[in-house]
């Protein structure tokens, strides 16, 4: 009996050894991925040892190119991100534009140039689309900035809250000029209760009847994603016409704050926002929005 109690103590202690020894934890639907290949642009051949580096607002990340040309990138912060590629001998080629996703992986292909030493040259980019390939339905990703841009579309009463954002997503409809929360959302035609709410990958919606029970407040928000189909694979929530998911920020080392005041006239309008954000190098983060 004592051989057997010990031996469960020590397995009980290698579980905790191996909880405590994670640096970092990621929830559901707050990271995306973004991978891709680099190619010779004559020969079409794959470019090993290059240069990889993502950049964007919210996070920054390298690497190298394996024998195959290919790179991965898999958790990165949902935003918009420019690659930048770099090899001895080829020119140096940036591709900026390329959305990240939560819960999606998106993939870009480059061609690497050759160096001329006697001829300049002319580096062209295409635009970046909103609409990803891969995905089981068309999937706008709307972020903070451009959220603040569109704030007043759905009128005064949506001024901090997410309809806004919704309502600049072809294929979503929000009726004008509501006030507040649990504002009507229709989605390619569908009723209210065929659309899927989720918060960092958590339902939202009421369980029995579907019915969207909670808030869409703008606040400490970094991405509002709407699909215009059916959900992903990995979504805990449904909904038959479409589906919101609100990615919440993450904090970013080495820190940073925002506060926001407004005030309106002629009809009473007073706000304060206050949003606080660090992470750990290690890679442990937390924000605070009030």
């Amino acid at each position: 009996m004592i051989r057997k109690s010990f031996r469960h103590v020590v397995t009980a202690l290698a579980i905790l050894v191996a909880f405590v020894g994670q640096e970092t934890w990621a929830l559901a639907g707050t990271t995306g991925g973004l991978t891709g290949s680099v190619v010779d642009a004559e020969t079409s051949a794959p470019v090993a040892n290059a240069q990889v580096t993502v950049v964007s607002p919210s996070q920054a990340a390298s690497q190298t190119t394996d024998a195959l040309g290919h790179f991965t990138f898999l958790t990165l912060t949902p935003d918009t991100y420019t690659v930048s590629v770099t090899k001895g001998g080829y020119q140096a080629l940036s591709v900026p534009g390329q959305n990240v996703f939560a819960d999606t992986r998106q993939t870009v292909s480059v061609r690497l140039i050759k160096e001329l030493r006697t001829i300049a040259h002319v580096s062209a980019t295409g635009a970046d689309t909103l609409v990803k390939s891969g995905t089981t339905a068309d999937v706008y990703s709307v972020n903070a900035a451009s959220q603040k841009a569109v704030a007043a579309l759905g009128g005064g009463g949506s001024l901090n809250s997410a309809y806004s954002a919704v309502a600049s997503v072809p294929g979503a409809y929000v009726v004008p000029n509501q006030t507040g929360y649990f504002q009507t959302v229709a989605i390619r035609g569908g009723d209210y209760d065929q659309v899927g709410y989720e918060f960092d990958g958590v339902p939202a919606n009421r369980s029995f009847d579907n019915f969207p029970s909670s808030s869409a407040s703008s606040l400490g928000n970094a991405e509002v994603q709407v699909y215009t189909g059916a959900n992903p694979a990995n979504s805990e929530g449904q909904g038959l016409s479409g589906y919101i998911n609100q990615v919440i920020k993450t904090g970013r080392y080495p820190g940073y704050a925002t506060a926001d005041l407004g005030i309106g006239t002629p009809a009473y309008y007073h706000r304060a926002a206050v949003e606080v954000g660090a992470r750990h190098p290690t890679g442990s983060s937390r924000t605070t929005s009030v």
